[in-house]
């Protein structure tokens, strides 16, 4: 087999494999199984395994990333693998609806009580009525974006769901189609209140498609 039809064929799988594990988390959150670990760490930590994950499909697509991450205080504690997962989902994100050799920013900051974690794209943007939904499950931005390049929108909404079980906040903000899109994540320095794991309302499961129903009952099954 050609070797680049191969790689072709290990991203896909890749991709496919990625989609199965947040559709698995997606649901476990919504039956209140997902349970974070409480870790003191420094958000740089997560944010570079983060970057470390995303650089081979930044490599792919020729993006350019400018990282900004000052030292900053050590969150009281949070899941190192989630973080991880909300800033590597947001990564791809970017790279997926930036068109190649794009810009990607990435800077994190104090806000107050919170750190803020921002990711700034140069790329298709977002329609000032889509903003809102944009956390939504098969919400990609309009259809001729395919701001997810044929997912179904399930990364952006895990993301949001992660950084509420952390007591966060993530914001969208977008001039428009064509002008870019910014993902800001809130996380307070002192940890989320005690509180019971936010569950995902049962309207997100709806799905499109055989495929998509078969892989919401396999996760289900979990």
């Amino acid at each position: 087999m050609d070797q680049k039809v191969r790689d072709v064929m290990e991203r896909q799988l890749a991709q496919m494999v990625r989609l199965v594990d947040d559709l698995m988390d997606v649901n476990r959150i919504s039956r209140g199984k997902l349970e974070l670990r409480r870790e003191r760490l420094p958000p740089a930590a997560a944010v570079e395994q983060a970057v470390e994950v995303c650089r081979p499909l930044l490599q792919q697509h020729g993006h350019r990333l400018r990282v900004d991450l000052p030292d900053l205080p050590a969150l009281r504690w949070g899941d190192p693998v989630r973080l991880a997962q909300i800033f590597g989902n947001l990564l791809t994100n970017a790279c997926k609806c930036t068109p190649a050799a794009g810009e990607i920013a990435l800077s994190a900051a104090l806000a107050g009580p919170q750190v803020r974690v921002s990711i700034k794209d140069n790329g298709a943007g977002i329609p000032a009525d889509q903003l809102e939904h944009i956390f939504e499950m098969f919400t990609q931005a309009g259809k001729t974006l395919e701001r997810a390049q044929g997912g179904l929108g399930i990364g952006l909404m895990l993301v949001r769901q992660l950084v509420q079980m952390h007591g966060g906040t993530v914001l969208a903000r977008s001039d428009g189609l064509g002008k870019g899109s910014e993902f800001t994540v809130l996380l307070p320095l002192g940890g989320p209140p005690q509180a019971p794991v936010r569950r995902a309302s049962a309207c997100a499961f709806v799905g499109k498609g055989d495929c998509t129903r078969k892989a919401l009952q396999l996760a289900a099954r979990h």
